[in-house]
């Protein structure tokens, strides 16, 4: 990549955001160039734990111009959203550059300057499709715990075989927490969810139980 190197669009971000907006630039044959930080597309789902499922059903998570190679009413594993991802860019050709992580930019007269280390880009116009839930939120209070206490961020989590202590607190009572407080209660553990119950994830409904029931402990909002 050269250090002017110009476009007149830039998406930052290659996941599915990225990726449909790299299907309609190409249908207004725009020049553009999407920058992943990854190496390969899809490896932001490749990473997480290893019994995800996606949230909602196949018929839910297709891109534009291209239908989700599973049945309308399956809910997708990490990989096959990931596979997905890879066959659509793929597909439509998509012009991606991997391990190029974005760590500026700024506007000008000329529309857009962004840097990512040393090497140096800009554009008429830039799509930022980075997703919302990049970083890890850890509270404060997560210092004063005591040190026998064991922590892990739901980032860092693969199977119960992460977590040797049959007692577990999940604090997050969102998507992921909830996935996670029914895959451990199902390994044996004993496990409290703690949080806002926003519904009753979909592994729980499809079990045909309630999750206060399920976990042994308590649900508090």
């Amino acid at each position: 990549m050269s250090s002017e190197e110009g476009f007149n669009t830039i998406v930052i971000g290659g996941g599915q955001a990225g990726l449909a907006a790299g299907y309609y630039l190409n249908q207004k044959g725009d020049h553009f160039i999407i920058l992943d930080e990854n190496t390969q597309t899809g490896n932001s789902w490749r990473s997480r734990w290893d019994s995800l499922r996606l949230f909602t059903p196949s018929f839910n998570n297709q891109l534009p111009g291209m239908k989700f190679p599973k049945p309308d009413y399956y809910f997708p594993t990490k990989d096959e959203a990931a596979d997905y991802l890879e066959n659509y860019a793929r597909q439509f050709k998509l012009p991606i550059r991997f391990g190029v992580k974005v760590d500026g930019l700024q506007r000008n007269e000329a529309g857009y300057h962004l840097t990512a280390g040393e090497t140096s880009l800009h554009a008429r116009n830039v799509i930022v499709a980075t997703g919302a839930f990049r970083k890890p939120y850890i509270p404060g209070f997560a210092q004063s715990l005591s040190k026998d206490i064991f922590q892990m961020h739901s980032v860092s989590y693969r199977s119960p075989s992460n977590l040797p202590m049959q007692n577990v607190v999940v604090a997050g009572a969102g998507n992921s927490g909830a996935e996670i407080a029914i895959e451990l209660a199902k390994a044996g553990k004993k496990v409290w969810l703690s949080g806002v119950m926003s519904g009753v994830p979909r592994q729980a409904n499809l079990a045909g139980f309630w999750v206060a029931g399920l976990y042994g402990g308590s649900c508090t909002g």
